[in-house]
């Protein structure tokens, strides 16, 4: 394959898709952009996911990847330098990316539609009430307008811990070259300082302004835009990548039954948009699974989820 088989499906404002637009960026990776709607239905995603509807997703001909934490393991696995992990930062960069990818983006949107609320249409609020399953006091813009104070303090607190860090003088968090780290802290702050500005916080912390900027400036790759319709018919013309036996050896489900190959599953998140996927257990790992599933507008694929974070179910 070659760099321009990847397909982002995503939206400009999606703070998630920003942490895989800069990964390409790092990597000097060219891409072809599909952007899909910001709501509920997508019905040019679906067929691809089997149901998943969270944005990003990313596709290699009739390979799909669910979830940034396993698009960024496949990117790094396919396209191995500049490593996203440079200087044995592997355990630390991954810590970090745990931490940002819930507690920080939690907190940032949090504080984004506390404030922002009111402006935000009536239909994004009934989708974000569905996919969150009533967190953010269900969206109601009026209770959430009640947690500003706590959020703006929590907010800060999380700026000082990273202002701290950024002390020691690196250009990036955790060395010279930036990492797994660098992307997935950077998203949260990028989602908050393009719908609030600096004046949360932001402002008060110059170190972390010129990191964001450093960061900012690794770019996005090299990009070109891509029909939603032909992405469709990529992957019917495709066929996933074969799997090893050794795959799927010992991989079991959440109960700790193991799984074989061919056993139907479900799989789906466990903090938001709670929509499962089901098909056939085809392959896995310590932290990846993947389920082969047909859909009569796009035929067989095979979809990729990481572990962490999400329910394994036999069916």
């Amino acid at each position: 394959m070659t760099a321009t088989d990847l397909v982002l499906h995503h939206y400009p404002r999606s703070p998630f898709a920003e942490k895989v637009r800069i990964a390409f960026g790092v990597k000097g990776l060219s891409w072809r952009s599909v952007i899909q709607p910001r709501i509920a239905p997508k019905p040019q995603l679906v067929p691809l996911t089997g149901g998943y509807r969270r944005i990003p997703v990313l596709q290699i001909g009739a390979d799909i990847y669910c979830d940034t934490r396993r698009i960024l393991a496949e990117l790094e696995r396919r396209f191995p330098e500049p490593t996203l992990y440079p200087a044995g930062t592997r355990g630390q960069a991954d810590i970090i990316a745990a931490w940002a990818d819930r507690a920080l983006f939690a907190n940032a949107l949090g504080l984004v539609f506390g404030l922002n609320g009111d402006r935000f249409p009536p239909e994004l609020h009934a989708d974000r009430v569905n996919f969150t399953s009533g967190q953010f006091d269900g969206w109601d813009s009026v209770k959430m307008r009640e947690q500003i104070p706590a959020l703006r303090d929590q907010f800060r607190i999380h700026l000082a811990w990273l202002s701290d860090w950024l002390a020691h003088g690196d250009t990036f968090l955790l060395g010279q070259a930036p990492s797994l780290a660098d992307l997935t802290v950077y998203h949260p702050l990028w989602y908050a300082r393009g719908n609030l500005g600096e004046s949360e916080g932001l402002a008060e912390h110059p170190r972390v302004l010129a990191w964001m900027d450093r960061v900012a400036s690794l770019g996005h790759g090299m990009v070109e835009e891509l029909s939603p319709e032909h992405a469709l018919n990529v992957a019917r013309l495709g066929r996933p990548l074969p799997t090893s036996a050794s795959a799927h050896d010992d991989i079991a489900d959440d109960q700790g039954q193991s799984l074989k190959e061919g056993a139907m599953i479900s799989v789906r998140p466990t903090d938001w948009g709670f929509d499962p996927v089901i098909g056939a257990f085809v392959s896995g790992g310590h932290d990846s699974i993947a389920a082969r599933r047909e859909d009569p507008d796009v035929g067989v694929t095979a979809v990729h989820f990481p572990r962490a974070g999400f329910a394994i179910a036999r069916l």
